[in-house]
């Protein structure tokens, strides 16, 4: 019988070492997950800044549409949902016969609106007056609607948004 106890002892014994350890195991994986999280962050959702707007077929040759596209920004383990709106025309067939222009209005960053029956595009806020292909006719804009790049992959279009400083005659880009 004296035998018996120190087997049963070292046995609780160890079954309780290996509860801790597992609880201390569990308890461990949260903590390295925060710590190693920020290290594995993307810096963008597609990689090459480009953002996927919808189908080239949707977009009829002549008018202009208005389309959005959604970014994700991260921003740590925050997710941040982004919807920017672009004016895209496409003039032809081919893949370099389209046009797509920033809806901010570069002189205080209010929408741009396109007026069908005058055939150009309008700043409500201060009367800002641009042509079909986004050049400066008249009012307080210090210059033309922003151009965008875009890229045609497997008949879908792709934007890379980008945000200018506004209220200046030249183009700069800004990071937001």
């Amino acid at each position: 019988m004296s035998d018996a106890t120190p087997n049963r002892r070292s046995f609780v014994g160890l079954i309780t070492s290996l509860l801790m350890a597992a609880i201390a195991f569990l308890l461990a994986i949260p903590a390295i997950a925060y710590l190693v999280g920020p290290l594995r962050r993307k810096t963008g959702t597609t990689g090459d800044g480009f953002y996927e707007v919808g189908p080239l077929a949707d977009i009829p040759i002549g008018p202009w549409r208005l389309m959005s596209l959604e970014m994700i920004h991260e921003d740590g383990w925050k997710r941040t949902r982004v919807r920017h709106a672009v004016w895209v025309r496409r003039r032809g067939e081919a893949d370099r016969d389209i046009l797509v222009l920033s809806s901010i209005c570069p002189h205080l960053g209010c929408p741009i609106n396109w007026i069908t029956d005058q055939s150009r595009f309008f700043c409500p806020c201060h009367g800002g007056i641009f042509d079909a292909d986004g050049t400066h006719t008249g009012g307080p804009p210090p210059r033309s609607m922003d151009p965008l790049e875009y890229e045609v992959r497997a008949g879908r279009l792709w934007v890379r948004w980008q945000d200018f400083k506004i209220g200046v005659s030249q183009r700069i880009p800004v990071n937001v």
